[in-house]
């Protein structure tokens, strides 16, 4: 039996209570909580080790629903100028001209960002795959979706036989770990053919357990292009591959409905130009929208659709993006910023955008997201500000936090302690 561990901290935020515990400890056997309550609840097994965190606020390790770590250091380089597709096109030609060694340092850099700032489970897009043996080695929980893109391709299957070849030859020298796992990512409903979608779907057919992401809904050159299947985004398509079907008179999120793609989609990231009939669909096929704020912010989308979101019960969840398109890795940050443009949102509520609501998302909801008994030790700390809170201001006061951790835990393990 492993050895037992107790964490003290003068305020938990369970996640599971409405309001903290002050003067609390949580016990961990393994990469399990069994215990939480009020310090003086405890009782000691002779075996159980101590540590006491002292002014900090304890709290479930947040988990990042969206990022892109290739493109770390791509931070500054590449500009924009207005025009979405233009970006999408740089950021393309950037990504063929990076090399592989670059890109590491970029992954590495990220993760390091991640964990300083309470990221204790990422799902990161891979473009090039090289985080995946990176995040599996980390310490952080991670799902590496793995990319998808045939625009430009001369054979979708082939391009598919291809990925499939790459894809067993990846996961049969590094397989899934308790703390790892991958899944696929189509980029996004008009860079991906409606024959990859069919092949892919057959193979999650056969593969029902793993987790899918998609860029969906995210601009009005996208919206304009299902809606009339014109403008600079499908002249771009076009001039790639003449022979690409242009949609007419749909939406993103109907088109990958009539593709059977929905029921199959657990995360679909950013859903900014969505109408009533697309949120009526996401909530019927319980998919789950990842909204990123500080990408949102740099490249002025049209207003993000929460409340309406959650009139329709839609499970939100919070993303960094990339750096490419945002300034910091940091969800703390991504939580300010949200309550900005949403300031009747409750402190709380956000703050689950960023901890229950991912975690149910990536159907782990009886795992993560909360400090409670049974669930994972996945936790971080932040230090108390000088002015010690009221028990109903910690949950402010842990949204407004834009300092680094003090402390951080992933499956019980320690990650990072400061003194």
């Amino acid at each position: 039996m492993s050895q037992r561990l107790a964490l003290f901290s003068k305020y938990i935020l369970t996640m599971d209570r409405p309001r903290p515990i002050e003067d609390g400890f949580v016990l961990i056997q393994g990469s399990k909580i069994i215990q939480v309550g009020k310090r003086k609840e405890l009782y000691f097994p002779p075996s159980a080790r101590m540590l006491d965190l002292g002014d900090t606020i304890l709290l479930p390790g947040l988990l990042n629903a969206h990022c892109h770590l290739d493109f770390t250091l791509f931070k500054g380089k590449v500009k924009y100028r207005g025009g979405f597709r233009e970006w999408l096109r740089q950021m393309a030609v950037r990504t063929r001209q990076t090399p592989a060694a670059e890109f590491r340092r970029s992954i590495q850099a990220g993760i390091g960002e991640l964990l300083a700032f309470g990221t204790t489970t990422v799902c990161d897009v891979s473009t090039t795959w090289e985080s995946y043996p990176l995040l599996r080695k980390s310490g952080l929980r991670a799902f590496v979706f793995l990319e998808l893109i045939d625009l430009g391709q001369p054979s979708t299957r082939h391009y598919w036989r291809q990925f499939q070849e790459r894809l067993k030859s990846v996961t049969h020298a590094a397989p899934p770990t308790p703390t790892f796992r991958w899944g696929f990512a189509p980029h996004t409903p008009f860079t991906v053919s409606k024959e990859l979608f069919q092949l892919v779907g057959r193979g999650l057919d056969d593969h029902r357990n793993l987790p899918t992401t998609i860029h969906v809904g995210e601009s009005r050159e996208e919206a304009r292009y299902f809606k009339k299947g014109k403008g600079p985004m499908a002249d771009r398509i076009h001039a790639l591959n003449p022979d690409w079907t242009l949609p007419r008179h749909t939406t993103a999120v109907q088109y990958l409905n009539g593709l059977g793609w929905l029921p199959k989609l657990d995360l679909g990231v950013h859903l900014n130009v969505v109408d009533e009939k697309d949120l009526q669909l996401l909530a019927k096929n319980r998919t789950a929208v990842v909204h990123c704020p500080g990408s949102h912010a740099y490249f002025g989308h049209p207003r993000f659709p929460y409340a309406r979101m959650r009139r329709h019960r839609i499970l939100v969840c919070l993303g960094t993006d990339s750096l490419a398109s945002n300034r910091s890795l940091s969800l703390f940050r991504e939580m300010q910023l949200f309550q900005k443009e949403h300031p009747k949102v409750t402190a709380q509520e956000i703050l689950a955008l960023a901890t229950v609501h991912p975690a149910k998302a990536l159907g782990m909801g009886d795992q993560l997201g909360r400090i409670k008994p049974g669930f994972l030790a996945d936790l971080i700390g932040i230090p108390l500000a000088a002015r010690k809170p009221k028990k109903e201001d910690v949950f402010e006061q842990v949204l407004n936090n834009r300092r680094k951790v003090s402390f951080a835990m992933v499956h019980g393990e320690p990650r990072l302690r400061l003194n």
